[in-house]
């Protein structure tokens, strides 16, 4: 790979990795040595490793003291935990948000995205789904609670990513389940609006459960 610009190397190994993850191209479990690291974006090894380091705090890798970090293997657990988490924030955010009847643009946009992506490879959905969710919490306009959520983006993005990727979905349901959200938001509707996200992110967290659980079985 050319050697990358000064200024922002990390995070354009970073974000290049990130992708790499996603993609699948880095699967679950492979490992990602400093050295080879530096060697495959051409910077010295203190430059890989806080890329190394970053995506260790985002949990897209793992690594105990003194090992080498590998790309996050999903458990079962892992991905109930996330969508708990997830749910705890965004259910307060509908309600939030239908207490106003607002419904964010971004919002909407994104899951226009998704509807015309329904012809689309899965995977291709990942990003606008993303938006979509993260467009609920930044519509309120609280700093504090669109950062706490900033921390779990990487690993939702994550189990998105393995949802999409497994086909565990279809495009048209999760266009459908959005777009009754944001209309039980509009209509001021929070409870409504708050069991059917609830709902949404069980089947989700159901799914990639089981999936992965079946994966761990057939090892």
């Amino acid at each position: 790979m050319a050697r990358l610009g000064v200024v922002s190397v990390v995070q354009a190994i970073i974000r290049d990795l990130r992708e790499r993850i996603f993609s699948g191209d880095l699967a679950p479990g492979s490992a990602l040595r400093e050295v080879d690291v530096a060697e495959h974006y051409e910077v010295a090894r203190p430059t890989a490793k806080a890329a190394l380091e970053n995506l260790v705090a985002t949990g897209l890798l793992s690594r105990n003291a003194h090992q080498t970090a590998r790309v996050r293997r999903l458990t079962p657990a892992d991905t109930r935990d996330i969508y708990r988490t997830r749910a705890i924030i965004e259910a307060e955010a509908v309600r939030l948000l239908a207490s106003t009847r607002h419904v964010p643009e971004a919002a909407l946009e994104s899951n226009a995205r998704i509807t015309a992506l329904r012809d689309a490879s899965p995977i291709q959905i990942v990003d606008p789904d993303v938006r979509f969710h993260t467009a609920l919490v930044d519509a309120l306009q609280s700093p504090r609670t669109s950062t706490i959520y900033e921390q779990l983006t990487d690993e939702i993005r994550l189990c998105m990513s393995h949802v999409q990727d497994a086909t565990l979905l279809s495009t048209e349901r999760i266009a459908a389940e959005h777009g009754q959200l944001l209309e039980l938001i509009a209509a001021g509707d929070g409870d409504g609006a708050a069991e059917v996200l609830q709902r949404h992110l069980d089947n989700a967290s159901t799914r990639l459960a089981e999936h992965l659980a079946g994966l761990g079985s057939a090892v």
